[in-house]
């Protein structure tokens, strides 16, 4: 069909129409001229053209409580967009879903005294749930991002309490392009919320079952979550059918003896050409950021035929750019309700994915036995000797992503900052996780990330329950293992940053106990008593030449 050549402005009427919309009111301009043909021309919606904003604003108001459907209200730049404010505010108070949508000049224009270009982004913030700003561009990630905010847009005026949102479009001229365009094809991301008491709806429920069911292959990929037994139970017993596979980061917390948990050495382990073989049907993940970097880059290139993520969020989370789905339930409960419903497939999908695993451990059994002393020797021990029951800290870089590929022998709950995955704070975190729990607690850091939070051990809180093993390689070893960084003449100055303080005389300063080991022998000698210490908190430096 012949529409507007604006390519995010032919992205929001569709995704209007495909997340229920019916009714469009535009008030008329230059500048919103591309929004006014793409919505004119966009079957299945209904224009209508008010030409004073403030009325048109109350008449958007007015067809949204007659039908109880999501009302588009569109306006050109300038004060236009202030004048549909008063009509905004009293739909955010009645609790009615407009959707505000403005045009507006580009951004480096405001405030450049020309003409009809005022402060739009945010300026409806206190009576709207939310503002989007949408990009200029509608190439590549400029177009991935405008599809995700819109999607969100439309879904979040109707969800929950229901209210207003404002989407502000920046144009550029020209303004009045036509071009022939398939305007079926944009991603829409479907959105089921939860009722009243956080429960999916049986129908909802039984269409997302009916879609499990049919799949022969399913994976379930877990990120950084709080310890849940119901979940990780619920988990387990999916994990066991053979169509199902749980693969589970060490920080979610989830891990079981039927998960496979050790994702970035499971996903490095695939080759290109063998992707399709262990391509899931239906992805669905549930938890925060996923630290695999191999995970990330795997279903990026490789997106599966669905992808639901599962989970109470503000926002859109479309970390591998192939959301279809956003299931708006904390995980427990929308794996409960699933599970009432499905029948697996038989499939030996999860034999494979399991069998790939087991080959990736054990070549990287054969490779640790003949290593030499290094990060991934000391990490493999350290795991596997770790007493029962420990809350086990990881700071950010080196050792968060080690915890992916190694595998551990004791019942662990895992931690790390990784809501930001900033290198602060993981020391004083421990610090301050072992001042309020009873049992062990110990943290796994870099060099850099303890001397960086070195100030956590300067307080009165430390005690015996404390055991810090910092991994001293001489400085920021993850730049070693990043492709960019090591073919820079700058890599030590300016991204490793050496360094030659002397650890026990930092332990020394602030009454810490400390230990040191340098090979694999003398770190099997130091682990029983450094674990076993009981005269306070206390420091085990692990040597590694760089």
């Amino acid at each position: 069909m012949e529409t507007t050549d604006k390519g995010i402005v032919r992205m929001l009427a569709e995704l209007c129409a495909a997340h229920g919309v019916n009714d469009v009111v535009l008030s008329p301009g230059s500048r919103n001229a591309p929004l006014s043909v793409a919505f004119n021309r966009m079957p299945g919606l209904t224009c209508r053209v008010v030409v004073d904003e403030r009325s048109a604003g109350f008449f958007a108001l007015g067809v949204a409580l007659a039908t109880s459907r999501p009302v588009v209200v569109v306006c050109t730049s300038g004060t236009a967009l202030l004048d549909l404010s008063p009509a905004v505010a009293e739909a955010y108070y009645q609790s009615v879903p407009l959707i505000v949508v403005s045009a507006d000049r580009p951004k480096e224009w405001i405030d450049q005294n020309d003409s009809q270009t005022i402060r739009q982004e945010g300026a409806l913030a206190n009576y709207v749930k939310r503002s989007y700003q949408l990009p200029m561009s509608d190439e590549g990630d400029g177009a991935w991002y405008a599809n995700r905010m819109i999607n969100e847009a439309l879904a979040t005026a109707v969800s929950g309490r229901k209210a207003p949102v404002h989407i502000n479009v920046p144009l550029a001229e020209p303004l009045y392009g036509i071009c022939e365009a398939d305007c079926s094809s944009t991603r829409v991301i479907r959105s089921a919320v939860a009722n009243s008491p956080m429960l999916l709806d049986p129908t909802v429920v039984q269409s997302y079952a009916e879609q499990f069911t049919s799949a022969k292959r399913v994976m379930i990929l877990a990120g950084f979550m709080h310890e849940e037994g119901e979940l990780k139970s619920l988990l387990a017993r999916l994990s066991n059918s053979q169509s199902v596979v749980v693969v589970a980061e060490p920080i979610s917390n989830v891990c079981s003896e039927s998960t496979l948990n050790q994702p970035e050495l499971f996903f490095s382990s695939i080759k290109a050409e063998e992707a399709t073989d262990y391509l899931p049907d239906i992805l669905i993940t549930i938890g925060g950021a996923i630290v695999s970097k191999s995970a990330k880059l795997f279903f990026r290139k490789n997106p599966p035929q669905a992808h639901w993520h599962v989970g109470v969020e503000e926002w859109t989370i479309d970390t591998f750019r192939c959301l279809t789905d956003r299931i708006d339930v904390a995980p427990h409960i929308f794996f409960s309700q699933l599970m009432e419903k499905i029948q697996p497939q038989s499939s030996d999908y999860s034999l494979k994915l399991k069998m790939k695993m087991e080959q990736a451990l054990e070549a990287q059994d054969v490779a640790l036995q003949s290593a030499k002393w290094s990060e991934n020797v000391a990490f493999s021990l350290l795991l596997q000797h770790l007493p029962q029951q420990v809350s086990l800290h990881l700071s950010n870089g080196l050792t968060t992503r080690l915890g992916q590929r190694f595998p551990w022998s004791q019942n662990i709950r895992f931690f790390s900052n990784r809501g930001t995955s900033g290198i602060d704070g993981a020391t004083s975190t421990a610090v301050g996780y072992s001042a309020a729990n009873a049992g062990l607690t110990v943290l796994l850091s870099g060099d850099i990330s303890f001397l960086y939070d070195s100030n956590a051990l300067w307080n009165d809180f430390l005690s015996s329950r404390l055991k810090m093993v910092v991994i001293n390689n001489g400085g920021g070893g993850i730049f070693r293992r990043l492709a960019g960084p090591p073919t820079l003449p700058e890599m030590k100055t300016y991204f490793e940053t050496p360094h030659h303080v002397d650890m026990s005389k930092l332990a020394a300063a602030y009454g810490v106990g400390y230990m040191c080991a340098d090979s694999k022998e003398s770190l099997m000698e130091i682990l029983p008593t450094f674990f076993s210490e009981q005269k306070g908190a206390s420091v085990l430096e692990l040597r590694i030449k760089s």
